[in-house]
């Protein structure tokens, strides 16, 4: 089903990567069709951000896990890079990042067992025997096929010191027009046990609603100092659009429908998922439902094997109703799709029937998901089709990137996460 790996495709993807002098992008990005399930996250915590405490290099790991649906075996090696805190690499040595060395192999891997997909399943830990970080930051793992000396994976991760208190709330917008569809935040930075000279200028905050990265704000500056606390506090300096509650598809049961999903054909060598009807939500009230603010996992109640070799690849069909075709194109994205607008998860509209469809292969799971019409700008416009309420339960994780006057990187001395509904 899976072997997709036909010479000529082969040679054209190396011939691709080489004319482009195997240039690195320095983001989640899955450079070969045939990896599949990526995710980077807490070892035993699926739905979990890979941020790691500098100290876990003791006690604690992150786990990125991968299927390469091909079959088979490769040999891939991986390579840890130091970045600033705008995704570009650090004017670090290795030496000076890192315990250990880089390029080392990929050790654990294991075939598929089920009966209908072949694939060979991947993982990685870190910190290693081989490798550690010892300074904070953000850091990007590439993994490469080391026969074709390429990269065919890249994740972003990041390490924390605990150097200085964060004190966050959501709220309710002071802006009048985005009180019912935007949540704010305050924000105050204590740094009374670390001291640092100028906080306005050397303190950098990033904030994130759901890890979404395509909606983050970047390079916050503090708006006023009193004593050792920094204070973020300008009108709509901190607001978000609350969106709703995520979409979502349950595929852990293959043998059985599960709510979402209208029909399930297992096939001679594929097993067909069709979703059920999804319309515009922009209109629609706020409706509270349980969802993984965006994450997935995979898992199977099929069978009593290890959910990551024994879990099957289903064929999920995807639609939208809509009268008219919108300006732009329509994705559906969340983790899955490192929240890109990737072909992959693109929707076609059906003018004849008046329904948006899209197919893609996903893994025995549990997905959250929304659709988004991607701008010329790139951004992807969640809001447009979903519609966006102050009572949306959401994540905000606050991370504060700390570059004294004079250093040659940026620390990230301070991580925490809010929830709009804490009592939830």
């Amino acid at each position: 089903m899976y072997k997709l790996r036909a010479s000529l495709i082969y040679i054209i993807l190396f011939t691709s990567i080489c004319l482009q002098g195997q240039r690195l992008i320095y983001d989640d990005y899955v450079y070969m069709d045939y990896l599949k399930s990526v995710k980077l996250s807490h070892a035993g915590i699926q739905a979990s951000l890979p941020i790691i405490d500098l100290q876990s290099r003791f006690s604690g790991q992150l786990l990125l896990s991968f299927d390469d649906i091909e079959g088979g075996f490769k040999e891939m090696t991986y390579r840890i890079i130091h970045c600033d805190k705008d995704w570009y690499p650090s004017d670090l040595d290795e030496i000076e990042y890192l315990d250990g060395f880089n390029g080392e192999e990929i050790n654990e891997y294991a075939y598929s067992i089920n009966g209908y997909s072949d694939y060979t399943h991947y993982e990685l830990s870190l910190p290693n025997d081989d490798v550690r970080w010892t300074i904070s930051g953000n850091y990007l793992l590439v993994i490469y096929d080391q026969d074709l000396d390429v990269p065919i994976l890249t994740r972003r991760f990041r390490v924390a010191e605990n150097q200085v208190s964060i004190i966050a709330q959501v709220t309710r917008p002071r802006k009048v027009q985005d009180s019912k569809t935007h949540q704010d935040l305050n924000l105050i930075i204590n740094h009374k046990d670390f001291r640092i000279n100028q906080p306005r200028e050397e303190l950098y905050v990033s904030i994130f609603q759901n890890g979404n990265p395509n909606s983050a704000i970047h390079n916050l500056y503090g708006t006023y100092e009193r004593g050792d606390q920094l204070h973020f506090d300008q009108i709509g300096m901190i607001s978000f659009p609350a969106l709703k509650e995520f979409r979502s598809f349950d595929i852990r049961p293959i043998s059985y429908t599960s709510e979402f999903v209208n029909s399930i054909d297992q096939g001679e060598e594929e097993t067909l998922v069709l979703l059920d009807p999804c319309e515009k939500r922009s209109s629609r009230n706020f409706l509270s439902q349980f969802d993984l603010n965006g994450y997935f996992i995979i898992d199977n109640f099929d069978s009593r094997s290890e959910p990551e070799t024994s879990s099957e690849y289903c064929k999920v069909i995807f639609n939208l109703k809509s009268e008219t075709a919108f300006e732009k194109d329509i994705y559906i994205i969340g983790e899955f799709s490192d929240w890109q607008a990737n072909e992959e998860y693109k929707l076609e509209f059906d003018n004849e029937r008046k329904i948006y469809l899209g197919e893609a292969y996903f893994k025995q799971g549990y997905y959250d998901y929304m659709f988004a019409m991607k701008r010329d700008d790139g951004f992807l416009d969640i809001d447009l089709i979903e519609g966006s309420f102050n009572e949306t339960e959401n994540d905000y994780q606050i991370l504060v990137y700390y570059r004294e006057y004079g250093a040659r990187f940026d620390r990230l001395v301070g991580v925490t996460t809010v929830n709009s509904n804490p009592n939830k």
